[in-house]
């Protein structure tokens, strides 16, 4: 941190490696330097963690991802506290910093949103709180089934006791409301929908159980009510480089999981046929009658 410093910015829980950090001693560190601290939430939503209410001064969140599950909006989002510690020399922007963004840029650059995607994304936000409740459950499931597997070389989820941020993840992610819930009555962590795996075998190895995927969705997209996967270093990381995604601890075995609402034994079992291939078993694809459930690995019926 220098004078030409302006902010400091952190993911948590990052994507795809689930990285994590004490919130409030960072944002002490930053406005013990006159600067705002800014944090990208997108994978806990506001219904698992409140930064603001740790010491951060502006949120962001992908509204695209955890926030409509759907799948269906496209958007972003910032909230903001007013009177920000700030070294631009900006007065209205410190006072209001997101009544800012709205008279000046988003009003001459035009970044708004239409009313149909607004209906969609408010749609799904209604129904936040109990679907990352949900989800999260079952991503812990799955994550003990992984933890266990004899295919699996690591293991990234913060719900996890055996993962070294877990400590500090507990301190910051919860239900919100959940002690005033009937079904739980006290505080409950939950860890989000997000974790990752790395595959043993190398990346053949971990590209033959990718493909071996048929109810869990093959794509770059997260937050999703279904269950998505991806490669990171074939797709959402490749420009990065082999450099830059070791740096990144991105190894080319690593799975990005987003675990959605489905029964999670289901999941497990779609995980667990896919990771049979290493021990030389096949895989059958099967086709639909009628629809495949959104599957990935739905073929089309030939005519008879």
């Amino acid at each position: 941190i220098d004078e030409n410093t302006r902010f400091l910015y952190g993911e948590m829980p990052s994507n795809p490696t689930l990285a994590f950090f004490d919130l409030e001693k960072v944002a002490a560190l930053a406005h013990k330097h006159g600067i705002p601290m800014i944090v990208d939430a997108t994978v806990a939503s506001p219904a698992l963690m409140r930064p603001l209410a740790h010491g951060a001064d502006i949120v962001i969140q992908s509204v695209t991802k955890s926030l409509c599950t759907s799948g269906f909006g496209v958007a972003g989002a910032i909230i903001a506290k007013k009177n920000i510690p700030c070294k631009v020399d900006n007065d209205a922007l410190k006072a209001d910093f997101c009544a800012y963004l709205k008279m000046l840029p988003a009003r001459d650059n035009g970044p708004n949103l239409t009313p149909q995607q607004c209906i969609l994304i408010i749609n799904d936000v209604r129904t936040l709180r109990m679907k990352m409740d949900v989800m999260s459950r079952n991503t812990m499931k799955v994550a003990q089934f992984l933890e266990q597997h004899k295919g699996i070389e690591k293991v990234n989820y913060l719900g996890l006791e055996s993962c070294p941020l877990h400590t500090v993840a507990s301190k910051y992610m919860f239900l919100v409301d959940a002690e005033h819930d009937e079904l739980y009555g006290k505080p409950v962590n939950r860890y989000g929908h997000l974790m990752s795996f790395e595959v043993k075998g190398g990346a053949q190895a971990t590209r033959d159980v990718f493909d071996a995927f048929t109810r869990i969705w093959r794509a770059t997209d997260l937050g999703r009510i279904k269950s998505v996967a991806t490669i990171p270093a074939i797709s959402t990381h490749s420009q990065q480089g082999e450099e830059g995604r070791k740096l990144a601890a991105i190894p080319s075995t690593l799975i990005r999981l987003s675990v959605g609402a489905e029964h999670p034994d289901d999941v497990i079992r779609d995980l667990d046929c896919a990771l049979g291939v290493l021990d030389g078993k096949a895989v059958v694809h099967t086709t639909p009658e009628y629809s495949a459930g959104g599957a990935s690995s739905a073929l089309l019926r030939n005519p008879v």
